[in-house]
């Protein structure tokens, strides 16, 4: 899911590739709107996924997110959207962030992008229940939105001092109401259960995404 407008860390970043070019993986790419996003002058940013292009996504590279086809120290950029909260159920410690963090070069940076569970307006805790829901369905292979203070919490400790920076902000990429309403009613469900009750709320509320966080760790440059 893209992210509206991009995190200014990120487009500076990316706008660096202008200056020197950068090679840049996204993680998950799915149907590549986000990748439509970064995407520019100066920087070659490859999708990556578990299902091939024959399966509905744009992927560049086929494999799987958490052991990445990728040589080692050879990426500026890594990305990784909306796709933590997926492996938090069968990877709680996130151990995978050493891996990634292994595919950068010095002073390449990992940039974690999340939608942010805590949104107040009704229409943003609709998205978060759509996604709790969603979660319940596939336990093993899905999760629902996942905080920016829990995932700091499951960083582990020998990470942590190559957090960069980070923060939440607004998220304005637009959701559509109708067509989560569409795929709750699918399955006929029965008046008063849970797909009802979130059908009902969204279609009366509206859907947003409600605000996003983003999380850039950066692998440090060996001292001369």
């Amino acid at each position: 899911m893209p992210f509206d407008p991009l995190p200014k860390t990120l487009t500076d970043l990316l706008d660096g590739g202008a200056r020197a070019p950068l090679t840049a993986v996204e993680l998950g790419c799915g149907d590549g709107r986000l990748l439509a996003l970064v995407r520019r002058p100066g920087v070659v940013c490859l999708g990556l996924d578990r299902l091939p292009r024959a399966a509905g996504s744009v992927a560049d590279i086929v494999g799987d997110a958490c052991r990445p086809p990728v040589r080692d120290r050879s990426l500026d950029v890594l990305l990784a959207a909306n796709l933590v909260r997926h492996l938090v159920p069968s990877r709680p410690g996130l151990e995978f962030l050493e891996a990634w963090l292994g595919l950068l070069k010095p002073g390449g940076s990992l940039v974690i992008l999340e939608d942010e569970p805590t949104a107040r307006p009704a229409a943003a805790a609709n998205y978060r229940d759509l996604q709790a829901f969603l979660a319940r369905l596939w336990p093993m292979g899905r999760g629902p939105l996942l905080a920016r203070s829990a995932f700091l919490l499951r960083v582990p400790p020998q990470l942590l001092p190559l957090v960069a920076d980070g923060g939440v902000a607004v998220n304005r990429w637009p959701q559509d109401a109708r067509a989560a309403v569409a795929m709750l009613e699918s399955g006929s469900p029965a008046a008063g259960d849970a797909a009802a009750g979130l059908a009902a709320a969204i279609g009366a509320q509206g859907l947003s995404c409600g605000r996003q966080w983003w999380c850039r760790f950066t692998v440090p440059v060996a001292p001369n």
